[in-house]
Order: structure tokens, then C-alpha cells, then sequence
């Protein structure tokens, strides 16, 4: 099997080298000579290791076209975000781990070793570790509302900017070496402006788009399509990508962000989001569709965002599409678009439903198909 190195790997590997390099840099000494404890050299690798990781994981998901180039698409950065988070969270706790063995070593006891303040030592860095380990095993648990995993998520961002910042000006490894304090910050300021922009400035500066809503169509017990049209600018976007919706006005959740692929064509003028109703947020979308034909709703769309598109895949000539449930909104809008696409490819497209009464797309996809330029089957 053929490994490809893609441009997140190159990333990756190169914030970690040049993380390791200076931290080399700063021990040079001590690993000339042979004296560097290897608990303690674990215990400073896993705690920058920790610290770089867990910026990757905040830029990863800034809402930024620049910085989809690098991850590959939002969609993909959003997955790679949950991975880069869990690292630097089990890299926190190897840096805890690697330090209580170290200091255990020297003759410290291990319940003063974890008790900073019972050891004289003021180690601040110890105690964020301690929230993040806790918080992380809050979010990363599946009993959480989604607000409530949300405003966890941002305050763990936080958090590990506190103990960069902690990490950078107590005395140690971090302190004594020059080069290796700059990186530090370098890196501290770009998950600053990163976690700012994600938590505060998005959605005042952010892709923003003006729509009104045309109609809430209810297609089964759980399935509602959002036609909308634009107020103002219409979004330009590739087929198979997804917003951000934000409804003002809903309870509980007027400043939630959701995202949502597109299901209509980007040659059509009105814009359409396919939801499941799977929680309060799209509970609460499913209500829209009972306003009256002359009531209207204004909407917010931050994009597009996402490479999951044909597009992105252009020098495939044969592609396979699987859609299963509501997993089929992405393609609906690539089958939509090869109506007039003038591309022609070989296109499979497998859709897969709980029962026939599930499969409500399945009309529509059958006459786009019949109309399309490539051949799908």
C-alpha cells in the first residue's frame, strides 16, 4: 500500500521537528554529556509535543479558506481536530505521568509529586493539566448536550493557551533557551488569534450570507428541506459543500452555529439545506415548517466551507458515490449539477435507505440522473 503524504501531514511533521529540534537545542548540554533524566526528557517532550498538537487542533478549525488549503477541506479538519485534540489531551497526561516518575526518582514522594502545592512547587502548568484531563473526558464522553460540548470545547482551548503561557515563564527547559521560548510563543499566538476568532469575531467577520426563507418542507417524519433565497449577495459555491445556519430568534440556541451540506445545485438561484431532525436544533427546524405561506424568516449562512466536492477530485474520471440516510444531501447537489456540468464522467452512485418510506430523495434522484451529462448509474 502506497503512503501519500498530504500537505496536513507535512504540517504535523514539521511543528513536531522543530519543536524536538529546540527542544534539543535547549539540552544540548545535558544530552552531550548524558546526564538528562529520561523521565524528565519524556516529561518536556510530551508537554511541547502537547502544547503543538493542541494549536494544530485550534487552527485546524478556524472557519478559514486559507487554512482548509492545509487541512484538506473544513469537513476533513473538523475530523482531524477531534484526533489533534485527543493527542495533545494524552500528551498532557504522559507529560503529568513523566514528571511524577522523575520526581519520584529524585526521592519526592508520589502524592506530594501530584500535589504541587503540598511540594512547594509552584506549578501551574500541573494544575491546567489536571482541568484539561478532566474536561477532555467531559467532551470527548457522548452525554453531553451539544451547547454544553460546545462551550467545554472552547473553554479547554482556553485553558491549554493558560498553560502554554505557564509553561513558557516558570523556570525550565521552555525559559532557559531563547529559540525555543520564541516557538513557544509563536505558536501561543496563533491559537490566540485562532481561538478569538472561532469564539468571538466569526460571526461578526466571518463568510456571511443574508437569506429569507421560501418554504420548510416537512418529506417525511424526520427530513425537512429549507428553500431559501438570498437578500442581498448571493453564495457562490461548488456542489457537495456545507455551511453554517444560524436562525435568529431560536430559543436556546440564537447564536448556534450548525452546519449543514447543500443540497441544491449552485446553478440554481435558491439555496437548499436537507436536514435530520436529530436534536433540539433541528427540532427546532422542523417547526419552520408550519409558518404560514406569507410569514417570512430571515437566516444567516456562514461559507461555503468543505472540499468533499467533485471539483477537488477533478482528475478522477470514474468515482464512486455512497450515500446512506441523510448522508445522500452532498450528492444530491453533484447530481443536481451534472445536469449542466458539460464534464462528462462515469459516476456509481449507491443510496442507501432504512425502508422505501426513508428513500424521499430517491425520485429526485432518478430524474436528475435521467437529465445528467455523465453517465450514472
Amino acid at each position: 500500500m502506497n503512503f501519500r503524504p498530504t500537505r496536513f501531514f507535512w504540517l504535523v511533521a514539521t511543528t513536531l521537528l522543530i519543536t524536538t529540534v529546540l527542544w534539543a537545542g535547549a539540552n544540548q548540554d545535558s544530552l552531550l554529556r548524558a546526564s538528562l533524566s529520561p523521565w524528565r526528557a519524556l516529561a518536556q517532550l510530551a508537554g511541547l509535543w502537547s502544547t503543538s498538537t493542541a494549536i494544530l487542533a485550534l487552527l485546524s478549525i478556524v472557519r478559514s479558506s486559507a487554512m482548509e488549503f492545509f487541512f484538506g477541506g473544513l469537513d476533513q479538519a473538523v475530523r482531524l481536530h477531534r484526533k489533534l485534540g485527543l493527542a495533545a489531551l494524552l500528551l498532557q497526561g504522559g507529560h503529568v505521568l513523566f514528571m511524577t516518575i522523575f520526581l519520584a526518582s529524585r526521592g519526592v514522594s508520589v502524592a506530594l509529586a501530584l500535589v504541587p502545592e503540598a511540594s512547594n512547587v509552584r506549578r501551574l502548568d500541573i494544575v491546567v493539566a489536571y482541568a484539561l484531563l478532566l474536561l477532555g473526558a467531559l467532551a470527548y464522553g457522548r452525554w453531553l448536550r451539544h451547547e454544553w460540548w460546545l462551550r467545554l470545547h472552547r473553554l479547554i482551548g482556553l485553558l491549554f493557551l493558560a498553560g502554554i503561557v505557564s509553561a513558557s515563564t516558570l523556570n525550565g527547559v521552555t525559559q532557559a533557551f531563547e529559540p525555543l521560548r520564541t516557538w513557544v510563543v509563536i505558536l501561543f499566538l496563533l491559537g490566540s488569534v485562532a481561538w478569538i476568532y472561532q469564539a468571538f469575531l466569526f460571526r461578526a467577520y466571518g463568510p456571511r450570507f443574508r437569506y429569507q426563507l421560501v418554504t420548510a418542507t416537512l418529506r417525511n417524519h424526520d427530513i425537512v428541506d429549507l428553500l431559501m433565497r438570498p437578500t442581498d449577495k448571493r453564495m457562490m459555491y461548488l456542489p457537495g459543500a456545507f455551511v453554517f445556519l444560524r436562525v435568529p430568534g431560536f430559543k436556546g440556541s440564537n447564536r448556534e452555529l450548525h452546519p449543514f451540506s447543500i443540497s441544491s445545485s449552485p446553478n440554481e438561484r435558491e439555496l437548499r439545506l436537507s436536514c435530520r431532525r436529530v436534536g433540539d436544533y433541528t427540532e427546532q427546524l422542523a417547526t419552520l415548517a408550519s409558518l404560514a405561506p406569507n410569514q417570512t424568516r430571515d437566516l444567516d449562512l456562514y461559507g461555503p466551507f468543505g472540499a468533499f466536492t467533485p471539483h477537488h477530485y477533478a482528475p478522477y474520471r470514474r468515482m464512486i458515490w455512497i450515500g446512506a440516510g441523510i448522508g445522500i444531501t452532498p450528492f444530491l447537489s453533484m447530481v443536481a449539477f451534472e445536469r449542466g456540468n458539460q464534464d462528462f464522467r462515469r459516476i456509481w452512485l449507491y443510496y442507501a435507505a432504512r425502508s422505501p418510506e426513508d428513500a424521499v430523495y430517491d425520485q429526485e434522484l432518478k430524474d436528475n440522473i435521467a437529465r445528467a451529462d455523465s453517465l450514472i448509474d
